[in-house]
């Protein structure tokens, strides 16, 4: 009986590059392609190192992934450019000069849920302008709900130690509604209160922000590390 195939091909020539369709629909695109390649802004750290030692980034290149003042202050675009970045570091600065910041071990995904860790803590410079070490806050009160990670909200560490651009709307069960991009928080306001979930400032004052409870900022910024990012 004759071959059904009277011309037979060498395959001889086949590369194990081939793309992945038989058809050649992914032809000279690769997996990476299709991942957006994040921009960091060309910034040198806000923060001394020093203040890492004890954690994941200790080492580690770290790049500015979000600077409000340029990016936007909604919590649509802290998301954009923070989730998916691995551990990271948020630093903030109040309309009266006022800087601070926090550790998030966790990073962001925009789950809508919130997660237990010692790890995390907040900070403060005490002087205005003055080159000190910050002083640590850190979690008190058990490991308990720790940070939160809204989608439509900024930075929160624990249920009241720090919140930067809250959800406008109560989040319930990932829903705000039946518009479920409603209530996008914003990230030029903040609000503190100390004691439960972190520790007090070392001069006994129950907010972040001194003897005010709310704060309007200037500018927010997310530093991370491109290296455990682009694990992700």
């Amino acid at each position: 009986m004759a071959s059904c195939i009277s011309n037979p091909v060498s395959l001889q020539g086949w590369k194990r590059s081939t793309p992945y369709s038989l058809f050649g629909w992914n032809i000279g695109k690769n997996k990476a392609d299709d991942k957006p390649q994040t921009k960091y802004h060309d910034m040198d750290l806000t923060f001394p190192p020093s203040l890492l030692n004890k954690t994941f980034l200790k080492g580690k290149e770290l790049k500015c992934c979000y600077r409000a003042t340029i990016d936007g202050f909604s919590a649509t675009k802290f998301h954009e450019c923070c989730d998916f970045k691995g551990p990271c570091v948020i630093i903030g600065y109040a309309d009266n000069s006022f800087k601070f910041g926090a550790f998030n071990p966790e990073g962001y995904r925009s789950t809508d849920d919130y997660y237990d860790t010692f790890d995390a803590f907040l900070f403060y410079w005490p002087e205005t302008g003055a080159q000190t070490q910050p002083i640590v806050l850190p979690k008190v009160g058990g490991s308990g709900a720790a940070l939160f990670d809204y989608a439509r909200g900024g930075p929160q560490f624990g249920a009241d130690g720090l919140l930067i651009g809250p959800p406008l709307a109560p989040v319930m069960g990932g829903f705000a509604g039946p518009d479920t991009n409603s209530g996008i928080g914003n990230l030029r306001q903040a609000k503190s209160r100390l004691g439960l979930s972190y520790a007090k400032r070392e001069d006994g004052k129950e907010s972040l922000f001194g003897d005010e409870s709310k704060a309007t900022l200037e500018e927010v910024e997310v530093f991370c590390s491109p290296q455990i990012a682009s694990l992700y």
